[in-house]
């Protein structure tokens, strides 16, 4: 009778799929890819077709820069990473608006050029040390707030801030 009832269970486990959920990947982010950007892109990976995968190697291997600022939520610290205007000509973005999208889902909508005007990075390590999905990482959209305080310093471009980046859309 148990082994019964067992087999039955198991049967209704599997057939919801739950067997083979993963992670929630948002879409707009592939699933064991750094960073996925898509759109109005002209360089794509053969796997993603209308997309480019970007490796943490390749990401990792762009030229870095440093901000120094602090945000809502951390104190001054120095963000390392490459410039958002290096990634995206890596890809050979072709669009003005930007879609930022986080693994928790969150996505916001920004004009490219307000981002390239205040040197935005994608910043992968805060103070040497790299950051993590528990600590606003892999990713981490920074820009110098503190340096740009009038401009930065608002609830708008703290919306822009986006941790845990995995896909950007060019629009």
């Amino acid at each position: 009778m148990f082994r019964a009832f067992a087999l039955i269970v198991i049967g209704l486990w599997l057939g919801t799929g739950l067997a083979n959920a993963g992670p929630h990947i948002p879409e707009g982010c592939t699933q064991n890819v750094f960073l996925t950007i898509s759109g109005k892109i002209g360089k794509t990976t053969g796997a993603a077709g209308n997309a480019y995968e970007m490796s943490e190697r390749e990401f990792l291997g762009l030229p870095q820069s440093t901000v120094t600022t602090s945000t809502a939520w951390t104190p001054k610290s120095d963000f390392a990473g490459p410039l958002l205007s290096k990634v995206l000509s890596e890809v050979d973005a072709k669009g003005t608006k930007l879609r930022l999208i986080a693994l928790d889902n969150f996505s916001v909508e920004v004009d490219a050029d307000y981002l390239e005007k205040y040197g935005t990075i994608l910043a992968v390590s805060k103070n040497g040390t790299r950051l993590t999905i528990r600590d606003f990482g892999p990713v981490f959209v920074m820009f110098p707030r503190d340096s740009f305080k009038e401009q930065l310093d608002t609830p708008a471009a703290a919306s822009y801030l986006v941790w845990q980046l995995c896909g950007i859309e060019v629009e």
